[in-house]
């Protein structure tokens, strides 16, 4: 009978953890909160393997704006860079910006090292007005050698009221945006106002990775 015990088994004659068929693809065996003083009584769970293998990004920056188009970061020789967002892109719609590819390669951003999830966005922010701010996750995609201008991509658009002071702060969240990005994907923020005002804000970005 010794043989048989499930330390001495063969990987082939080995079972699958519980629940291993109906499980989704690209998912980890977990195991949930339960509700005993001991933390030991929690039940087996799969979870998507982008909600566990994560990565953080922290974007901030502040803007004096005066209209409403979007802004984004000095480039690397401003003494500002990377937190004064004084780069106006000419335009209120992310899609319809056309950018120097030099002039925004200086600009602080973020390169996805893996094919990823945009797993949650969260932003605190104020202005000194009472103007909508709204900042934009943005992406870009190069290509070695092309040195035609680049369009940003939103991924994701986040709005606060300001409250006309610096010390009233506003959050706001989006915990599904469930946006794919590839290896090599480039991300930054740009930010605008629906009036004159200064804001100041923080992202704080997961991404997950399912390899």
């Amino acid at each position: 009978m010794a043989a048989n015990e499930h330390k001495n088994l063969t990987d082939v004659n080995r079972h699958n953890p519980k629940g291993f068929e109906s499980a989704t693809n690209d998912t980890l065996l977990s195991k949930t909160v339960g509700s005993g003083t001991n933390n030991t009584d929690g039940s087996l769970l799969w979870v998507k393997k982008n909600l566990i293998k994560t990565d953080t990004f922290d974007i901030q920056g502040y803007a004096t704006l005066t209209n409403s188009n979007y802004h984004y970061g000095a480039n690397m020789t401003d003494g500002q860079s990377p937190n004064e967002y004084n780069q106006d892109s000419g335009v209120s719609i992310v899609g319809n910006a056309s950018l120097d590819v030099g002039d925004f390669f200086k600009v602080k951003s973020f390169v996805m090292h893996n094919a990823c999830n945009l797993n949650t966005i969260y932003m605190w922010a104020n202005a000194t007005t009472s103007a909508t701010i709204t900042v934009a996750l943005c992406k870009l995609t190069f290509t070695a050698g092309d040195t035609s201008a680049v369009e940003p991509v939103l991924l994701n658009e986040l709005s606060i009221t300001g409250q006309s002071s610096n010390d009233n702060l506003q959050v706001t969240r989006n915990l599904t945006p469930e946006t794919s990005l590839a290896a090599g994907d480039v991300l930054f923020a740009m930010v605008k106002s629906s009036a004159a005002a200064t804001t100041f804000f923080k992202l704080g970005i997961q991404v997950g990775y399912d390899n």
